[in-house]
């Protein structure tokens, strides 16, 4: 899965599901936004789902680990790619406010363009701050 588990809002019903149709002996694997608590976003994170436009449901790395607990996953690794993928988009948004800005512009149009730098500065932030956790996740179904 890559980034579709923070449009779920039940992380318990559903990783029960993914647990249910995985076979046994199965690995589910997944890359997805990830929030650094649960509770209530920062400021500065609602600006950046807002210019995102989609429906998230972020949940900390904690929180999924522990849906996929409940659910009867064993050997449920959790990495955090933050560090990586904070310097990842600085660089991509360098790119696009500079040598990539017209040759993109000129394929979707420069307002398309700008809405892009906006969003990715507002996600600049909250990567910057640690709130934003993008993370994978992994865990196996047991053979019984």
């Amino acid at each position: 899965s890559k980034d579709a588990l923070l449009h779920v809002p039940d992380k318990d019903a559903l990783f029960a599901e993914i647990f249910r149709v995985l076979k046994q002996g199965g690995v589910f694997a997944a890359s997805n936004w990830m929030i650094a608590h649960d509770g209530e976003p920062s400021p500065e994170m609602k600006a950046y789902v807002a210019a995102e436009g989609l429906s998230f449901t972020m949940a900390s790395p904690a929180r999924y680990a522990q849906a996929m607990r409940l659910a009867g996953f064993a050997d449920i690794a959790v990495r955090d790619r933050n560090p990586w993928y904070r310097e990842v988009a600085r660089d991509e948004l360098a790119r696009l406010k500079g040598p990539l800005y017209w040759p993109v512009a000129a394929v979707v149009g420069a307002a398309y363009v700008d809405k892009n730098i906006h969003t990715w500065e507002a996600m600049q932030k909250v990567l910057d701050s640690g709130e934003h956790r993008p993370t994978h996740l992994r865990g196996w179904k047991p053979v019984v």
